[in-house]
């Protein structure tokens, strides 16, 4: 049955319309797939497969009837521990939050279950998404890291436990993951997507994304989640003969990675194998700015978002890394955190002048291979485009020295999310190599 678990979930939703495949099918080839990895990768952090199992009967149900058949119809998702389920225990990654059983799905969710997809269980993440590990394992190496924090949703869909699933983004929790494990991470424009009911972390950053293995599957969730079918996707039109202008960025606030794990250089290089052309990107000094900004008005808002962990005796059940972050947010200062503010609203405005030139940017997505299992990466490349807002997304671009995976990031302009896709699905085939 692995040509189950290989399916996309545009696939599986049109093989169970179509009546070739049942949902039961589907979501048991996917228990059984994830009951022989499990072990190793450990991307669960809740799982009930009666339950899962009675949705997908009753989909089949729906289906023979003719009923009730949305765009996602039987398909299983995995959804991130941080985000709200009724029927299943939501922890946060938190031992403050263990056993916790929120009163009714996020918004997410609850989208997700309308268009007929499962929710098949809570994947593992990081303690309240920020850096501390938890127990998933890079399924291409278990003594390396998937990434943080949506470290549990990426490496599932890497090692097909499912198609798809959700991920948020406050600092580089889902683009730096789907680099790690070898998949496609998207992280939408600020406010896309609904994130009522994701518990929150800095509310002026956090986002919620996806974890896919094909750039339609990002397209169908545009259908589960703004009501956008795939198919009438809108980007802009071209003019006969007019070439995608297709730009790349070196960041000089931190090394390239070994020329062997350089994500970058190796997709320039396809590209312009292939004919496209690629020009060097001029970023404004004050952009190499922003990593500290982030850092900084991140930690302010969370120190502030998590006031009832932190106080006593529950910060004792913290880790230390999780409790340093909420630390340096409480030393930031309110007049400080207003100037980050506005040293943010300058930069989107700067970045757009720019941005809004190119179809795509081409910039790192993690700085090479996925590090040992002791720490989740650096999120170094990723900090700077989640607090600007605008979309990014990780193709794959093969593996590195170690075998393990390397990938690229694409960034466009604020709300450019559709054009950005187009791009990504033309250019993924030559990335990809």
């Amino acid at each position: 049955m692995e040509y189950l678990t290989s399916m996309s979930a545009s696939e599986a939703a049109a093989a169970i319309r179509a009546k070739e495949i049942t949902s039961l099918e589907l979501v048991d080839a996917c228990l059984r797939r994830i009951g022989e990895r499990e072990p190793v990768v450990n991307a669960w952090a809740f799982l009930d497969p009666e339950r899962a199992r009675a949705a997908a009967r009753a989909c089949d149900a729906a289906t023979a009837a003719g009923t009730g058949v949305g765009p996602l119809h039987g398909v299983p998702v995995g959804v991130k521990d941080v985000i709200d389920t009724a029927d299943m225990p939501t922890e946060y990654g938190s031992a403050i939050h263990r056993g916790h059983r929120p009163l009714r799905d996020a918004a997410c969710v609850a989208l997700i279950r309308r268009a007929g997809g499962i929710a098949l269980g809570k994947t593992v993440t990081t303690e309240f998404a920020m850096y501390q590990p938890n127990k998933t394992a890079n399924p291409h190496n278990p003594a390396h890291t998937p990434g943080g924090s949506s470290s549990g949703s990426a490496a599932a869909v890497a090692d097909r436990h499912v198609p798809v699933a959700l991920g948020t983004q406050t600092s580089g929790s889902i683009i730096r993951p789907a680099a790690f494990c070898g998949v496609i991470g998207y992280k939408p424009s600020f406010g896309t997507f609904a994130i009522e009911g994701v518990k929150t972390l800095a509310a002026s950053l956090d986002t919620l994304g996806l974890l896919a293995r094909g750039i339609d599957d990002l397209l169908l969730m545009y259908d589960v989640f703004a009501g956008l079918p795939a198919a009438t996707a809108a980007t802009r039109p071209r003019k006969a003969g007019e070439r995608l202008r297709i730009g790349f960025w070196q960041p000089p606030f931190a090394p390239a990675p070994a020329a062997d794990a350089d994500g970058l250089a190796r997709a320039c290089a396809r590209l312009a194998g292939v004919g496209f052309a690629l020009e060097p990107v001029a970023m404004p000094a004050a952009l190499a700015e922003l990593n500290d900004v982030h850092a900084a008005l991140m930690a302010y808002e969370v120190a502030r978002n998590h006031l009832y962990e932190y106080e006593p005796p529950r910060r004792a059940l913290m880790a230390a890394t999780t409790s340093a972050v909420m630390e340096q947010g409480w030393r930031v200062p309110f007049e400080d955190y207003l100037g980050y503010r506005e040293t943010t609203r300058a930069a989107r405005a700067a970045f757009d002048a720019i941005a809004r030139t190119f179809d795509a940017i081409l910039v790192p997505a993690a700085p090479g291979e996925a590090p040992p299992i002791a720490a989740t990466g650096d999120p170094v490349f990723n900090r700077m485009w989640s607090l600007l807002g605008v979309p990014a997304l990780t193709l794959p671009v093969g593996t590195g020295p170690n075998g393990l995976p390397i990938g690229v990031q694409l960034v466009s302009r604020y709300d450019g999310d559709l054009a950005l896709l187009d791009v990504a699905r033309q250019l993924e085939p030559a990335i990809r190599g």
